[in-house]
């Protein structure tokens, strides 16, 4: 019975010792300025490839430097240990760039064992104004809710409402925006007295950054990696709002890419076949509005994502599809009520590939998003 017992343990742990021995317990050394800041270490590594959806053996250097505090960056330099040196400007390598369970710095047909790795902030974080995990907060507390108890975020506004909408605008980048704001063609969002230049979390994900923007909480906090985890176990402001007798409702698109608990939906999709759900997302608010305008409400539109990964951001489709929005954003803020203040924002941006375009990340057309408050 013992020796049943004691057998496979030992098996056990000898498997164990195994897999330890095949990686090297490495420390890279990041540097700014020449002076060292921080370091990634081999368990950080092994941390996020047991989280991986996909089976790899790497995991994007982006992990690393968002982990480590790093948000915007210019260049980057990685210093092997046989004396090359390896120069990028890190926007063209953002999303591609990983390391190794070993250790070893990967891209496309470099590779090396990295001592360190030289990084220039991106002087744009000067202009950042915003972060995503600021908006449930701020939310919370012109609805005099509580403070969300894992929030990282602040409340942005001292101001009070009687109710809240919340308005995502999937996939829009922000310099795509102000530049068609600027070229006159979205003439409701250009009487916007201000429009906020935001931060998003990474992976620049609508599931990560819907864990963020509703908790208020970084990744690490919600454990919202990427595309595979649509939910957390974290309280969200619908929890918050539904614990202290608010209303919550929620228009969203074909379908929820985010579960959306305590709160009743409308899924809208494109049920009058014209190729978009953004016109019936329109309309389902609108008819919430109208008929029972809970405390919160929360509107989802998709389209400028959906152009986007089809035919890019520097397309009229992408173009055409913000276009849209401007007119049924300045529909609802017309059918609401005194007295409602209004949050609206991008989950993430979106850059151009060879196909289209795609986002996730850690680069400035990914990352910095748009924020506008509006308070009627």
């Amino acid at each position: 019975m013992t020796t049943r017992k004691v057998l496979p343990l030992i098996i056990c742990v000898n498997i164990l010792l195994g897999l330890a021995a095949c990686h090297a317990d490495w420390e890279i050394e990041l540097t700014v300025d020449g002076a060292p800041a921080r370091s990634i270490k081999a368990e950080e590594a092994a941390f996020y490839l047991d989280k991986s959806e996909q089976k790899t053996e790497a995991v994007l250097l982006d992990q690393f430097l968002f982990n480590q505090g790093f948000r915007l960056i210019t260049d980057i330099t990685v210093t092997c240990d046989d004396g090359q040196t390896l120069d990028y400007v890190w926007d063209n390598i953002a999303g591609e760039a990983a390391l190794t369970m070993e250790g070893q710095f990967q891209i496309g047909n470099d590779a090396c064992q990295p001592g360190s790795i030289e990084l220039s902030p991106s002087e744009a974080m000067e202009s950042i104004e915003l972060w995503i995990t600021d908006l449930a907060p701020t939310i919370a507390q012109s609805l005099g809710l509580p403070e969300l108890p894992d929030a990282d975020g602040t409340s942005q506004l001292d101001t009070t409402a009687d109710q809240a909408v919340l308005i995502v605008l999937d996939g829009t980048q922000y310099d795509r925006l102000m530049a068609e704001i600027a070229a006159g063609n979205m003439p409701y969002l250009a009487t916007m007295p201000e429009i906020h230049k935001g931060l998003t979390v990474y992976p620049s994900v609508t599931t990560t950054s819907s864990a963020s923007l509703l908790t208020g909480a970084l990744p690490e906090k919600t454990k919202v990696y990427g595309h595979g985890f649509r939910s957390t176990e974290l309280t969200t402001l619908f929890d918050l709002a539904v614990e202290n007798s608010l209303s919550v409702h929620a228009v969203e698109g074909s379908s929820l890419p985010f579960n959306l608990r305590n709160t009743e939906v409308t899924l809208s999709g494109d049920r009058d076949q014209n190729g978009y759900s953004d016109d019936n997302v329109f309309t389902n608010a609108l008819k919430v509005i109208e008929t029972a305008l809970p405390d919160l409400l929360y509107i989802h539109f998709h389209e400028i994502d959906d152009m986007g990964h089809s035919y890019g951001p520097y397309s009229n489709e992408y173009r055409n599809a913000m276009i849209r929005v401007d007119g049924y954003l300045e529909g609802i803020v017309k059918a609401l009520p005194e007295g409602t203040l209004v949050v609206i924002t991008a989950d993430h941006g979106m850059h151009e590939t060879d196909d289209g375009g795609n986002h996730g990340a850690l680069a400035a057309n990914d990352m910095i998003i748009p924020i506008i408050f509006i308070e009627k």
